[in-house]
């Protein structure tokens, strides 16, 4: 059976399983500590170490982090096909579904549909018709 000291030491399960799903925020930046104070270690230059350790890390995180905006600023991204070819493909291969689509939405805008109607079984048969005719031609076009 554990002491009362021992089980002190140990998280709870319930502080365990939350730190589990739920990591511990840091802030990006610590806050400066003011010089006058002298922090109580009695191994003054293990603490002095780790101290240089972290301010070589913070430059090496800086050098990265700017080197890294300017070359997202050279790439330029290539413009998106998809849409072009979805509403080509809403306007031609799959008119009649898009068709009931909007001849159902302007019933439903208009107050003539049932009471609580939507349009959700029109848009779901436009949708599968425009992703079966768009997507081999998106993919003929990246290959």
């Amino acid at each position: 059976m554990a002491t009362d000291a021992q089980m002190a030491e140990q998280p709870s399960i319930f502080s365990s399983l939350a730190s589990f799903f739920l990591p511990t925020a840091h802030a990006e930046e610590a806050a400066p500590e003011p010089k006058d104070e002298q922090p109580e270690h009695s191994e003054g230059k293990e603490a002095g170490a780790e101290d240089k350790e972290d301010k070589e890390e913070d430059k090496e995180e800086d050098k990265e982090e700017s080197g890294g905006d300017e070359e997202e600023e050279e790439e330029e991204e290539p413009e998106d096909i998809y849409p072009a070819i979805r509403a080509q493909c809403e306007a031609v291969e799959c008119a009649e579904p898009a068709k009931h689509f909007k001849h159902c939405a302007e019933k439903v805008e208009a107050g003539k549909g049932w009471h609580n109607e939507d349009c959700v079984e029109e848009l779901f048969h436009l949708m599968h018709c425009v992703d079966a005719c768009a997507a081999p031609k998106l993919f003929k076009k990246l290959a």
